[in-house]
C-alpha cells in the first residue's frame, strides 16, 4: 500500500478536500428525506479509497471537505462537526479492516477478499458515519427523532453504495492508471461501451414500449458485466459498474426502470442495493477470473521451465503412462536411445528401450504395482541394461519415481548411460588383478639368512646349501655380471690397478 510521509503536502490535503466538497455537494442533490441525507453519497468512496492508497495521515483533508459539506447544507457547528467526525473515521475504519483482513488495496485481487471488503467497507464501516450523523442532527434538533431510522437506512445505504461502486473504481485505476489493452481490445472495449449504453437505456431509459413493472429487467444489466467481467478484470469491470450506475440513476430519477417507485428516495434505495449486489458479484467473478488467469500463467511458466530443464537434463528422462505408453521423451534420450521424440512419443516403453528378455517382467512389475501400489524398482537406483535403436545393448542407471494423477499413476524414469562408467571400472578391476599378480610373483628376502662363514654359501629353507649368487637370483628379480675388484687384481696379478678419480 502506497503511504504519504510525514509532513503531507497542504496540496495533497486541500485538493482531496476540494473533490470530497464537490462530489458531497453533488450528492446531496438527490437528498430526499433529510437536507444531509442521499442515498448516493461518492465521498464515503472517496475517502475509503484515499486511505487505502495514501494512508491513515490525509485525514485532514477528509474532515476538511465533510466539514464544509454539510456546514453549507444544514445544521450547526456542532452537528457539522459530529457528522465530519463521523465520515473521517467510517473511512479509518472501512481502511484498517480492509488492510488487516483484505489485503488492504488488493481487496480485488481475489474473491474471497472482495467479499470481506463488502462486508467490512460496504456494510459495517459506513454505520459509523450514519450513526454519527443522524445522532448529531436529532440531538441538535435538525432531525425528527422519529424519522431517524428512515434517515439512518438512507444515510447508511448512501455510503456504502460509495464504497461499492466508487472506491473500487478510483483504487484499481489509481495502482495502475495505464490501459494495457492491445489493438483487438480496444476495438471490443469500444463495443462494450456501446452495448453498456444501449442495455442502460433499455432498461432505464424508458426507449422500450413495454410496461416495466410487468417486466423487470434488471438482469439484463448482468450479463454486461459478466462479458466485462470474463474479458477484462476487476478494473474495467468496476468502471462499467460505475457507468451502469449513473445512467440508472439517471433513468431512476426520471420515473423509468424496474425500481422506480412513488418516491425517489425509495427508487434510489432499491437501486442502490440492487446496484450493491451486482457490483460485489461482478468484482467477486473478475477477480476469480484474474486469480485464474494468474494461476494458468504461473503454471504455464513452470511448466516451461521445467520443460528447460528436462532439455538441458544430462540424464535421459522418459515420462510413461499407466499403460506404459511413452508420454514425454527429452532430447538426451534421443542421444542414448536413438530415438527422436516424435518417433517415441506414443510408443509402448516395453518395445522402445527395454530388452527382449526383460519386457515381460517389465509387463508383470507394470502390472503389479497398478495393482498393489508396490514395486520392486521404484523409487530407488538401479543397474540394468537397456535397448538402443540399433538393437545394442548398455548399460544403464534407471531411477523410476511414481506419481499419482487423479485416479491415475504417471511414472518418470530417469536413465544415465553408464557404458563409459562400466568400461572405467573394468579396466580398474583388470589393472588391479593384474597388481595382484605381479606382487604375487614378485620374490622378497626376509629375516636372518645363515651364510658359511667360510665358503659363502646360504642355507635355504628346505636345508641345502647353495651359492650366494643362485640363492639371490631365486628369492629376487636381480641378476649378476661378474668382474673383479682392486684388491683382488692385486693378490692375483702383483700390481695395484689405476682408479680413474684418485690421484
Amino acid at each position: 500500500m502506497m503511504r504519504v510521509p510525514w509532513g503531507t503536502p497542504p496540496i495533497v490535503v486541500l485538493g482531496l478536500a476540494a473533490i470530497y466538497l464537490l462530489a458531497g455537494k453533488l450528492g446531496l442533490l438527490l437528498a430526499f428525506v433529510h437536507a444531509s441525507a442521499t442515498a448516493v453519497w461518492p465521498p464515503t468512496g472517496i475517502a475509503l479509497a484515499a486511505f487505502l492508497l495514501l494512508g491513515y495521515r490525509v485525514w485532514p483533508g477528509i474532515f476538511l471537505g465533510a466539514f464544509l459539506v454539510n456546514l453549507t447544507t444544514a445544521g450547526s457547528v456542532a452537528t457539522t462537526l459530529g457528522i465530519a467526525t463521523g465520515n473521517t473515521l467510517e473511512g479509518l475504519a472501512g481502511a484498517y479492516l480492509v488492510n488487516k483482513f483484505a489485503h488492504g488495496a488488493h481487496a480485488f485481487d481475489r474473491p474471497q477478499d472482495v467479499f470481506k471488503f463488502a462486508v467490512l467497507a460496504g456494510l459495517a464501516s459506513t454505520t459509523v458515519s450514519s450513526f454519527f450523523g443522524v445522532t448529531s442532527l436529532a440531538l441538535g434538533g435538525y432531525a425528527d427523532w422519529a424519522e431517524y431510522g428512515r434517515i439512518w437506512l438512507t444515510w447508511w445505504l448512501g455510503d456504502a453504495g460509495g464504497a461499492l461502486i466508487v472506491a473500487p473504481v478510483l483504487l484499481l485505476w489509481g495502482q495502475d492508471p495505464r490501459a494495457h489493452w492491445t489493438l483487438a481490445q480496444v476495438k471490443e472495449v469500444g463495443l462494450l461501451l456501446v452495448t453498456l449504453l444501449l442495455v442502460g437505456l433499455a432498461v432505464f431509459g424508458g426507449v422500450l414500449p413495454i410496461t416495466i413493472e410487468t417486466y423487470p429487467l434488471g438482469f439484463l444489466c448482468i450479463p454486461i458485466l459478466l462479458w466485462t467481467a470474463f474479458r477484462f478484470g476487476p478494473r474495467e469491470t468496476a468502471t462499467a459498474t460505475l457507468l451502469l450506475s449513473g445512467i440508472a440513476i439517471w433513468g431512476t430519477l426520471s420515473g423509468f426502470g424496474p425500481f422506480a417507485r412513488e418516491t425517489q428516495n425509495e427508487s434510489l434505495l432499491l437501486l442502490q442495493a440492487f446496484m450493491g449486489v451486482t457490483a460485489i458479484m461482478a468484482l467477486a467473478l473478475a477477480a476469480g477470473v484474474t486469480e485464474q488467469r494468474r494461476a494458468e500463467a504461473a503454471l504455464t511458466r513452470e511448466a516451461a521451465n521445467t520443460r528447460a530443464i528436462l532439455d538441458m537434463a544430462l540424464d535421459a528422462v522418459i515420462g510413461m503412462d499407466e499403460h506404459g505408453v511413452i508420454t514425454n521423451w527429452n532430447p538426451r534420450a534421443e542421444v542414448i536411445f536413438g530415438w527422436t521424440a516424435g518417433e517415441a512419443v506414443g510408443e509402448k516403453l516395453s518395445e522402445v528401450v527395454i530388452p527382449p528378455q526383460y519386457r515381460e517382467a517389465h509387463i508383470r512389475g507394470l502390472r503389479h504395482f497398478l495393482a498393489t501400489g508396490q514395486g520392486p524398482v521404484l523409487n530407488r537406483r538401479i543397474e540394468i541394461t537397456a535397448l538402443r535403436r540399433d538393437g545394442t545393448e548398455f548399460p544403464v542407471e534407471l531411477s523410476i519415481l511414481p506419481l499419482k494423477v487423479g485416479a491415475s499413476y504417471r511414472f518418470n524414469a530417469f536413465i544415465a548411460d553408464i557404458s563409459e562408467r562400466q568400461r572405467a571400472k573394468e579396466e580398474l578391476e583388470r589393472l588391479v588383478r593384474d597388481l595382484m599378480d605381479a606382487l604375487a610373483q614378485v620374490k622378497t628376502m626376509k629375516g636372518l639368512l645363515p651364510i658359511c662363514s667360510s665358503c659363502k654359501k646360504i642355507r635355504s629353507d628346505e636345508n641345502y646349501w647353495k651359492n650366494i649368487e643362485t640363492y639371490i637370483e631365486e628369492h629376487s628379480e636381480a641378476s649378476f655380471t661378474h668382474g673383479i675388484c682392486p684388491d683382488c687384481v692385486q693378490k692375483l696379478y702383483g700390481y695395484q690397478p689405476k682408479i680413474e678419480g684418485k690421484r
